[in-house]
């Protein structure tokens, strides 16, 4: 399965231009916007299919794509997610952040199924729970 990414380079004028890399492919980006503000480039994240952004300044900054899809034999959680900033040096690198969503939406579909919460409060559980990662690093909600 190729990974879907989305890379964001910020210009002399302060706008970014977006484009999408899949990998492996020794094709060049494919261009998605340009002239765009930070916020904007986080509204063409598609939650079921990219899983980084990255972000281009003066540094480089990984942002993780969370979905806020629970996995449930019913299947109809919200759509959405959050992209929260990679930042290994204080634990959040991207293994772990895939290790704490696999666990965390697990945990919340068994108790979907088991009758302890329906979809819409586990999502807020989830959302609430990946929003306190901004304690730490920068989480995006677009």
């Amino acid at each position: 399965m190729a990974r879907r990414t989305l890379v964001a380079e910020r210009q002399d004028n302060g706008a970014y231009t977006l484009a999408e890399r899949r990998e492996p492919s020794g094709r060049e980006p494919t261009p998605v916007a340009t002239a765009l503000s930070w916020r904007a480039i986080f509204e063409f994240v598609d939650f079921g299919a990219h899983e980084a952004v990255v972000v281009r300044e003066e540094s480089e900054t990984t942002y993780f794509v969370l979905p806020f899809s629970i996995p449930t034999a019913d299947s109809r959680s919200p759509a959405g997610g959050a992209c929260i900033a990679l930042r290994p040096e204080a634990g959040l690198s991207e293994a772990y952040l895939r290790g704490w969503t696999h666990a965390m939406k697990e945990a919340l579909g068994d108790a979907i199924e088991a009758g302890l919460l329906d979809e819409r409060a586990a999502f807020v559980y989830l959302e609430s729970r990946v929003r306190t990662f901004a304690e730490t690093t920068e989480v995006v909600v677009p």
